[in-house]
């Protein structure tokens, strides 16, 4: 008796292989293919746009499953689509149009159909695009904070100039009364010449005396600062952009 039951079991099981293979064999043939729809390999940021399209090369109609996503230059998704879910399709089937509004970079995108008959070539069941959004690249930003930090240390020691050169003016301005100290004697020592010059010349008259008078280096070493601090910021902007 449990001999019948297990030689039953095996028989159902045969019948129930056959009834697959049968079940497969009668799906019709058919050869579909999938292609990314994009009208260049670069794109604006605000420009880019896509779509994908399935088309019967050969066989019946059948339903068809479509996906799709995007990936960025390191292999991350940035998008996923899935046009359709079993749906119908007799000759073609062309997706919505996509504005995935990417960030600068370089991208990929993958799109696959599958199809609910017997695809006799599944080599074009996929298709894939590289494309690239432009805009400012990670060099770009660098080079811009370079520029940045150039124009501020630009701006820092243009203020220290400014600062130095209002500290040699204070300092000049407070030496003035020197100044005029010193222009006041060699006035009076003009005036007691022209008195000697008036004089009749004898033996025992006296020669004027000679007032040397020395001027200030407040003014040399004025420029030699300025010299000094604009040196100063072309080595610090050149060693901002050897960075």
């Amino acid at each position: 008796m449990q001999r019948n039951q297990t030689g039953k079991l095996v028989l159902a099981i045969i019948l129930t292989m056959l009834l697959a293979r049968a079940s497969f064999a009668q799906q019709p043939s058919c050869d579909y293919k999938v292609e990314i729809l994009v009208d260049a390999e670069e794109f604006e940021k605000d420009d880019f746009k896509w779509r994908m399209r399935a088309t019967k090369i050969e066989g019946k109609s059948t339903n068809i499953t479509g996906i799709a996503e995007i990936e960025d230059s390191s292999g991350k998704t940035a998008k996923n689509y899935k046009p359709w879910t079993s749906q119908s399709i007799s000759k073609q089937k062309t997706s919505s149009e996509y504005t995935p509004n990417l960030k600068p970079g370089e991208y990929k995108i993958t799109a696959e159909i599958n199809v609910e008959c017997d695809d006799t070539n599944k080599g074009n069941n996929a298709d894939t695009k590289e494309i690239k959004i432009k805009g400012a690249t990670q060099e770009a930003i660098n080079k811009k904070a370079k520029t940045e930090d150039a124009e501020e240390a630009v701006n820092t020691l243009a203020s220290n100039v400014e600062k130095e050169q209002i500290t040699l003016k204070t300092a000049k301005t407070a030496a003035k009364p020197a100044d005029e100290e010193t222009e006041n004697t060699i006035q009076l020592a003009n005036k007691n010449t022209q008195k000697i010059q008036q004089q009749p010349m004898t033996a025992n008259t006296a020669q004027a005396p000679e007032i040397a008078y020395e001027s200030s280096n407040d003014k040399a070493k004025g420029l030699i600062m300025v010299f000094l601090l604009t040196l100063s910021i072309l080595l610090n902007i050149i060693l901002i952009w050897k960075r």
